[in-house]
């Protein structure tokens, strides 16, 4: 035998899919949108600074391997003139702190920027200066059996090497941004659509029957 739908108990179940359920539930969808997308600028955020860090290294890696191979010449016509020159160039560049070239003792030979142990002088510098020294060995020649001839030490300023690429990291990001926000709205109105209040089936139904009810 086929159950009667009681009015009275149908508006019951109607009135207690109150408000507070949608708007509870809505916001439970706006944090969980939110934190996704918060979490993933931030992944993005990281990650560029990881490409900066890297694109920096690898730079300055390449200043110093072309500084260890001018200074190959150098050693090998025992010219310390042309070391003193090429040090003094290095050091002129902005991204350059201090270059120091030493023989296969040690000993310096060259330094240009202070008159200080190394260690006194990145002491000496301001915290906000990231500076990282880079020593490359100078040989006679490439292969096995080469001799030492020197050192090549050249401290990067780190900022200043990433400056550039710092600011496109920054527009990028601003445009990654303004993406995820317009996803996060886009995500917001289409959850708004799945639970605004719909009136049930039954009383749909008993309306069209019955308008007065």
């Amino acid at each position: 035998m086929q159950k009667e739908f009681s009015p009275r108990r149908i508006f019951r179940w109607y009135f207690h899919e109150d408000r507070w359920l949608r708007r509870g539930l809505a916001l439970a969808i706006a944090l969980f949108l939110l934190s996704a997308v918060a979490n993933v600028y931030m992944q993005l955020s990281e990650r560029g600074r990881e490409v900066a860090v890297v694109h920096t290294e690898r730079l300055a890696r390449l200043i110093l391997a072309q500084a260890q191979h001018e200074a190959q010449i150098w050693f090998l016509q025992d010219n310390l003139t042309g070391l003193e020159s090429l040090a003094r160039h290095l050091q002129q560049q902005t991204e350059i702190l201090e270059v120091a070239i030493q023989d296969q003792y040690g000993q310096t030979l060259v330094r240009i920027g202070h008159d200080l142990p190394v260690y006194e002088y990145l002491q000496s510098l301001p915290q906000v200066i990231w500076a990282k020294p880079m020593v490359e060995p100078v040989l006679d020649r490439d292969g096995p059996g080469a001799q030492l001839l020197g050192f090549v030490r050249i401290t990067f300023d780190y900022d200043r090497i990433m400056a550039e690429s710092r600011s496109f990291n920054r527009s990028i990001m601003s445009e990654n941004a303004y993406v995820m926000l317009l996803a996060f709205f886009a995500g917001i109105m289409v959850a708004a659509a799945f639970i605004r209040r719909r009136k049930p089936a039954v009383i749909r139904g008993l309306k069209e029957q019955s308008p007065d009810l």
